[in-house]
């Protein structure tokens, strides 16, 4: 997650330690947005054919990269109750700018204290044709206001990650995780009795060190790697069997493999417990790093977290994205911007003709079909 480098976006909370929550909203600025209601952005399947589920949506990313497109997509918020703020500023006013909406709504239920996860701009996003990816960036439940941003290299510490699964001793630290599953499972389960799939991205960037369920490559990989399976295992039980949620479309998504990040393909937690395996890159233009070793694992690739970096904030090539993308990923995820650092699609060049390209598709153009 591309927030861990902006002091300004630190939210030091924890789920058992809950202090105030800074307030991130970016007040929006004055343009015409289109009403999410207005005649042609309704697609033919929210109004009673739908088709999109876990099985049908996979089959369509797989056609897309066969046909060389991509989906456009934009994230909205680093925490649940910003998700509409930002939609607004980031999703509906790009559609005002471009007439276009963005094909995927993303949105985050982690770095948050609360016990109500608003969902109602996602459902909206679904049911005016467009699909929805979460990720999850669990609070730390080994340290006392701390959040995820913890990094185990600087820490010195490898948290035991097997004191958490289900079958573990009782202990603060496994009551603290659970109950922050409870609820984001409760949230899933609103998504998921809407009729709502959600592209799920649980734990990302795990082969890095910046957050707590992170390698480190200077310590002990083996026993770290070998806990973070188990992890992702335990929760794939859980939200599945303990939950009833079959709307999850799991997504494994790493950085790209340097020196201090382990290899991308280390933490994989198997084939049974993954639907999607995706690429968190920001670079000076658009890329997919590790191309080859992701596509290794058999799975439909994603690039779930991109944007610019340094000094091509605000001068990003959005067209790159195209050229670099298409026919290996079937959707882009671009991060959202902050005060100062202009990642958005909307903050960069080229971004009416990116979403008005025949080769990116956008929410009035998903169109899925039952499998045959």
């Amino acid at each position: 997650m591309r927030l861990f480098v902006f002091s300004i976006a630190l939210i030091l909370l924890s789920a058992c330690n809950p202090g105030e929550a800074a307030d991130q909203f970016i007040p929006p600025t004055q343009a015409t947005i289109p009403e999410q209601g207005d005649p042609g952005s309704v697609r033919d399947g929210s109004t009673g054919s739908d088709f999109r589920n876990k099985g049908t949506i996979l089959a369509y990313f797989d056609e897309l990269i066969t046909n060389g497109q991509i989906v456009a997509g934009q994230q909205c918020g680093d925490r649940p109750d910003l998700t509409n703020d930002y939609y607004q500023d980031f999703v509906a006013r790009l559609a005002g700018k471009t007439n276009k909406y963005a094909g995927i709504a993303g949105a985050e239920f982690g770095n948050y204290s609360g016990s109500n996860y608003p969902v109602k701009t996602l459902v909206q996003h679904w049911d005016e044709g467009g699909l929805v990816t979460i990720s999850w960036h669990a609070d730390n439940p080994f340290e006392k206001g701390v959040d995820a941003y913890w990094n185990v290299g600087e820490n010195r510490v490898l948290p035991n990650l097997t004191s958490l699964l289900k079958t573990a001793p009782e202990s603060a630290e496994k009551s603290c995780y659970r109950k922050e599953v409870d609820a984001v499972a409760g949230a899933l389960q609103q998504l998921r009795d809407a009729g709502v799939t959600v592209i799920w991205r649980p734990f990302p960037d795990m082969n890095g060190d910046q957050f707590w369920w992170g390698i480190h490559t200077a310590q002990d990989q083996e026993s770290t790697i070998k806990g973070f399976k188990l992890l992702w295992r335990d929760l794939y039980a859980t939200l599945t069997d303990d939950y009833g949620l079959d709307n999850l479309i799991w997504t494994y998504s790493v950085l790209p493999f340097q020196r201090w990040n382990a290899p991308v393909t280390s933490c994989y937690p198997g084939s049974d417990y993954v639907d999607l395996v995706g690429m968190d890159y920001y670079g000076p233009t658009a890329d997919f790093p590790d191309f080859n070793s992701l596509q290794s694992l058999g799975k439909t690739l994603v690039v779930s977290e991109t944007g610019p970096s340094g000094n091509a904030m605000g001068s990003w090539d959005e067209l790159r994205l195209i050229t670099a993308l298409a026919g290996k990923a079937a959707y882009f995820l671009q991060w959202h911007s902050f005060p100062g650092e202009a990642l958005a699609i909307q903050d960069n060049l080229k971004a009416n003709d990116l979403m008005n390209s025949n080769k990116v598709v956008t929410r009035d153009e998903i169109e899925i079909r039952p499998l045959d």
